[in-house]
């Protein structure tokens, strides 16, 4: 009588924080897989601390664009409200550029939390399925990674090309946006066309990914739901585009 076999563990995958960095960009199933149950505390806050270094290592060398952006808003403060002056416009500039460098510290981990929170309603309750807000986090801070990648890419432009002569941030981005002069449409068309972005496009295939491997949802179920959050990703355009602005 022969004695029965014993049982072949299954092996583990000990792949450590850094690889999963690397692998995101080859093998991203995998990672969802080996951190279906992780906390997502790590990939959260790499994130977040990534897009903020990258902020302030760009801020000067987007200066000229900030500046382009600050002077075209005033223009349209000033059109809509007559009484307000230049004067008065140039005294708010300090507020401005503080409420740049807040927007730029807090605009990453608050709309990572934010856009997590949509995506988990979604997922959680219009799909009907047990996903979890701590895994959704998980799989919406590693699908963010590609925007790590185009800030990084902005800024290597931004060294590379005259951004004095540039006055939107969608000139420096990898969409259709690129190709047209921001002075030639509307600018809710404009901020349309630099939302089909590569890098925001390769982040909402991650998102899905993530959803079937970490999230466990159906495929269809998670295509849909990274469709939605793709849509999500457009309103603000959609809307300055309903306003005919």
């Amino acid at each position: 009588m022969t004695e029965p076999s014993a049982a072949v563990p299954t092996p583990t995958d000990n792949a450590s924080m850094a690889e999963d960095f690397v692998d995101i960009f080859v093998t991203p199933s995998k990672v969802f897989a080996r951190r279906a149950k992780a906390s997502p505390m790590v990939p959260y806050l790499v994130v977040c601390v990534l897009m903020i270094v990258l902020f302030f290592a760009s801020k000067n060398v987007m200066a000229p664009i900030f500046e382009a952006q600050m002077q075209k808003g005033f223009a349209a403060s000033m059109k809509a409200n007559p009484q307000i002056t230049q004067e008065m416009l140039d005294k708010s500039r300090p507020i401005a550029n503080a409420f740049i460098n807040v927007a730029g510290v807090l605009g990453p981990p608050v709309l990572l939390l934010v856009l997590t929170l949509i995506t988990w309603v979604i997922g959680r309750f219009f799909m009907s399925t047990p996903l979890t807000y701590g895994t959704t986090l998980l799989i919406t801070s590693y699908a963010w990674i590609p925007r790590v990648v185009s800030s990084v890419l902005g800024l290597v432009q931004g060294l590379a090309l005259d951004v004095g002569k540039m006055t939107s941030p969608y000139q420096l981005t990898v969409s259709p946006a690129r190709f047209f002069d921001p002075t030639s449409m509307s600018d809710g068309l404009y901020q349309l066309l630099g939302s089909l972005d590569l890098f925001s496009i390769w982040g909402c295939i991650l998102l899905v990914i993530g959803l079937i491997h970490a999230g466990k949802l159906e495929r269809s179920k998670a295509i849909t739901t990274g469709v939605i959050m793709f849509v999500v990703g457009c309103l603000p355009a959609v809307y300055a585009l309903a306003k005919g602005s």
